[in-house]
């Protein structure tokens, strides 16, 4: 009888402690979409598209043909210029071919739009250790309200490090 008294004792502590757990997250719950309401967001339409348009946008150049490179893609170019730098395009490196056809589909893109954004990327740096593409248009730095970034993995395989080409949209 004793033996089953204390079983039903600890049954009922592990039901109670459960119970807190269960109340304790939903509090949580509660506090989060409490200060979640505090700040609505103004567009919320245009925060959706301009998530979906960053990513999409980075996602889609890596398979555009260069000018003076007709034979490689702007995936092929970054690959080469993150490992041994050997195709030219035209008498420039691969390198350069990038930033400038980048540079150009943003001029007619996004700059057209007149749309707050910055391109650039990492672990694809110069001989002075500067990222090779840097690209900011209507003063969008990392401190202003952004909306998700958009980011394309590029494998520098069989070298360990990949490379990473992101964009982020600025709110106006």
């Amino acid at each position: 009888m004793n033996i089953r008294h204390n079983k039903k004792i600890k049954g009922q502590i592990e039901i109670f402690g459960l119970a807190v757990i269960v109340i304790l997250i939903s509090i949580g719950f509660f506090i989060f979409v409490s200060l979640k309401a505090q700040h609505p967001t103004e567009n919320p339409q245009k925060e959706y598209t301009n998530d979906k348009l960053a990513n999409d946008f980075v996602l889609s150049i890596l398979d555009v043909n260069v000018k003076d490179c007709d034979t490689f893609t702007l995936k092929d170019l970054i690959v080469d210029c993150g490992r041994d730098r050997k195709i030219d395009c035209g008498g420039t490196s691969s390198c350069f071919a990038a930033n400038k056809t980048i540079t150009d589909l943003l001029n007619g893109t996004f700059m057209v739009m007149n749309t707050k954004f910055r391109f650039y990327s990492e672990n694809l740096k110069d001989n002075a250790g500067r990222e090779i593409i840097n690209i900011t248009h209507l003063n969008c730095t990392s401190n202003m309200r952004q909306g998700q970034r958009g980011t394309a993995i590029i494998s520098l395989y069989p070298w360990p490090n990949n490379v990473y080409l992101n964009m982020n949209i600025c709110y106006q």
